[in-house]
This record gives C-alpha cells, sequence and structure tokens, in this order.
C-alpha cells in the first residue's frame, strides 16, 4: 500500500510523546508498505533530518523564511476577534498546503493520515482514504486546560477554545474515512459523533527492548518526572510538583530530590532550579539513565488528553511509579498491581513516602509494570492494528487479500 503521513512536529528525534508515536508507527509501518512521511520542520537540524530518510522517504517544508509579523501571543489576541478556533489555523501553511497538492499530483496513495486534528483545515485529494490520527481528543485537552489553569486571561481563552473546537474536530470526525485513537474511552466519543466513520483503538506503545530495567541501582530517594515543559499539561504537574508535592515528601524525607528531565522556555527552567531539592536538567539525548536511576518515577498529569508515553516508558522499564487517574488514563493499569494512582498532593505524598521506604513493594509494582508493557504495548502490535483498519478502508484488489483479523478494533467505516 502506499501511505503518506502528514505531521504538524517533525518526529525525530522521537524524544517526546508526539514525536514517538509519529515515528514508531512510520517505521514499523514501513516494514511492510510504502511510506512516505511529509512534515513541517521548522527548526530541525539537516542531520536528524537525514537521519530519518534513512529509514523511510521524507519530504519537509520549512517556513523561517517566511515574516514573523505576529507572536504566538499576538496570533492567539487575534484569534479571538476571529470566528474561528485558533489551534484550527495555528499548524497550517501555503507552504505544506502546497506540498500535499504536488504530492497528490505526482504519486497515487491509498491512504493519506494527518497526525491530530489540528491539520483537519488542510485540503486532501479526494482519492485516497483519509485517516485521522487523534494522539488526544484536543477539545477535551482544552477544556481540561481552562479547568485547570490559573490565570483568568488563560482560561477564557481556553474556555473559547473549546466551544470553537469541538465542532470543528467532531466534523473532522465524520469526513474523515478513519479515525485512529488511543483509548477505548475516546473511541466511545468518536462513535457518538460519527458512526458512520471507521475508528480504530491504537494505543501507545513502548519500545519494550530500549527501555528495559538495568541492573544498576538507584539513586537513594529520587523522584524524576520527564517530558517537555512547553507542553501546558506537563508544566502544570511539574508546577504541582514541586509547589505541593515535594515539600510534603521532604518533610518526612529531608534527603529527597526530585529530577525534572526535558526542554522547556528558560523562564520556566530557572524557575523550577529555585526550588529546594531540585535538578532541572533541560533537553537530554536519552532519558533512560535518568530513568534507571530514579527511586520512583511521578507523573501527576492533572489535564491534557491521550495516553501518556510516560507511563508505558517508566513501567517498560520497571520503576516503582506513582501517578494520577488522569496520568494512567486509557493504560490498562491497575493501582496497587502495577503502580499507585493518587489524585490529590497529600495522598500523592504519601504515595511516594511508602515506595520510597518500602523499595521491595515498588520493585514488585514495577516488575509487574513491566510484565505487562511486554504483553500488551509493543509499537509492533500498535502498528499491526493500524494497519488492520488502512486494509479495511482501501478498496479493489490491492487490500482485498488483506481482510481485516476477526474482532479488530474498529467500528464503523461506511464508505461514503
Amino acid at each position: 500500500m502506499q501511505i503518506l503521513i502528514v505531521s504538524t512536529r517533525f518526529p525525530f528525534p522521537p524524544r517526546w510523546g508526539f514525536a514517538t508515536r509519529v515515528y514508531q508507527l512510520a517505521r514499523h509501518l514501513a516494514k511492510r508498505d510504502d511510506v512516505t512521511l511529509l512534515s513541517d520542520a521548522d527548526g530541525v537540524d539537516d542531520d536528524h533530518v537525514e537521519t530519518l530518510r534513512a529509514e523511510l522517504p521524507v519530504v519537509v517544508v520549512r517556513r523561517e523564511q517566511r515574516a514573523q509579523a505576529q507572536s504566538k501571543r499576538a496570533r492567539q489576541l487575534t484569534a479571538l476577534v476571529g470566528g474561528r478556533s485558533f489551534h484550527s489555523r495555528e499548524f497550517l501553511s501555503d507552504e505544506l498546503q502546497d506540498a500535499v497538492d504536488h504530492l497528490a499530483r505526482e504519486r497515487r496513495f491509498d491512504v493519506v493520515q494527518i497526525e491530530s486534528s489540528l491539520l483537519g483545515g488542510l485540503r486532501f485529494p479526494s482519492e485516497p482514504r483519509l485517516v485521522l490520527d487523534e494522539h488526544n481528543i484536543e477539545y477535551e485537552v482544552f477544556r481540561r486546560m481552562q479547568a485547570g489553569e490559573r490565570s483568568l486571561a488563560r482560561r477564557a481563552f481556553y474556555r473559547l477554545e473549546h466551544a470553537r473546537f469541538r465542532p470543528f474536530e467532531q466534523q473532522l470526525w465524520r469526513r474523515v474515512d478513519g479515525c485512529v485513537v488511543t483509548s477505548a474511552r475516546e473511541q466511545e466519543i468518536v462513535r457518538a459523533h460519527a458512526p458512520a466513520t471507521a475508528c480504530a483503538v491504537v494505543a501507545n506503545g513502548v519500545d519494550v527492548d530500549y527501555f528495559r530495567p538495568t541492573t544498576g541501582e538507584a539513586q537513594p530517594n529520587t523522584l524524576v518526572f520527564n517530558g517537555v515543559l512547553d507542553y501546558r499539561p506537563n508544566l502544570d504537574a511539574a508546577l504541582f510538583l514541586v509547589d505541593e508535592v515535594l515539600p510534603r515528601v521532604r518533610a518526612v524525607v529531608p534527603s529527597a530530590r526530585l529530577t525534572i528531565v526535558g526542554r522547556g522556555a528558560a523562564p520556566d527552567l530557572a524557575r523550577l532550579r529555585e526550588y529546594p531539592g531540585m535538578h532541572v536538567t533541560g533537553e537530554v539525548p536519552d532519558v533512560r539513565p535518568y530513568l534507571a536511576g530514579s527511586s520512583v518515577v511521578v507523573v501527576p498529569i492533572r489535564i491534557g488528553g491521550g495516553t501518556r508515553l510516560k507511563v508505558v516508558e517508566g513501567l517498560a522499564m520497571a520503576r516503582p511509579m506513582v501517578t494520577t487517574t488522569l496520568g494512567c488514563e486509557g493504560i490498562d493499569v491497575d493501582d496497587d498491581e502495577h503502580l499507585l494512582i493518587r489524585d490529590d498532593a497529600e495522598s500523592f505524598a504519601s504515595a511516594v513516602v511508602t515506595l520510597l521506604a518500602e523499595p521491595a513493594r515498588g520493585a514488585a509494582l514495577g516488575a509487574s509494570g513491566r510484565e505487562l508493557m511486554e504483553a500488551q504495548y509493543s509499537w509492533a502490535s500498535a502498528a499491526a492494528r493500524l494497519g488492520e483498519l488502512y486494509r479495511a478502508l482501501v478498496p479493489g484488489d490491492r487490500a482485498a487479500h488483506l481482510a481485516p483479523t476477526p474482532g479488530a478494533a474498529f467500528a464503523g467505516g461506511e464508505r461514503r
């Protein structure tokens, strides 16, 4: 099959959740089908582009020469007085549309897959089947961000974004031929609003060979949180940790330290470094040494959507973990079997203290988590489920002998 994947962000190196999902699914699909990746690559090193081209055909567009007449904040303010959602326009460009048009003239694609509803405003050829990979249900993210924001201005902005983006996203579900979500809960939401659209659950996975347990000892009383801090849900989690969780932990375990791993804006990183007991790394080439050295991995996500790769990666390395209900949403884990789930600052800190004091309990949770990741969350099986959806959608002799397996995780699919 001829597959075109269109991404809002260049997915290499895969050091954050969105990039990891796009990269891993594309590389596994490319083992069976002819996959081309089209992506915006503003600010991406040429070396990274060439490295990915060694694995699959890559077409990039760059917009550095476009006049940056408005800052992001100015564009947001402009959107407030317009009739459309800010996020329905932010990732679109003439350069990206021209590239889509050019590829459609040069190639006959069976499937065009867009990475997130943020690209729903692009025009696509009518012949290929159009598939939407929903990393999150975006309007849910905006609603949760509105509820979790401290700033009145940001709350007002996300309230309006939610109101405008929700009908846009739901209409897109009805317009595409197939929709891919990361959990059964999200699948039910899509089915309710777009019953004629095929919908498959393709959960976020983990490379269980790359993220595997190590034999070294953890650093005593060390907590680790990893995530890109220019993504608001991760910054909110980091601030929750330093403001409300870490002080409670250090009141019982004074030597406890928190390491925050991931890129972020310089002012945010500087602010986090001011707290006692903190180590803030910025972006790192490999998160595994930090996870391996942790006594407890902490994932206190309170806003956002989709499923968190930081959870499946930490569990794949058999690390003791404390998370929130939202942090492990969409992942088939059980409290006190694979990890500990706590939602308020007091109980979250208490759970961390418990695992620091009882390393054998943490080791048992980690072993159970690793077993679960091996059984259910490999990227190869995720790509296979996505391939089943493609073959259910594509008409003609090319896919006739590739019918989906019985019980495949999709529904709907009436061709329109």
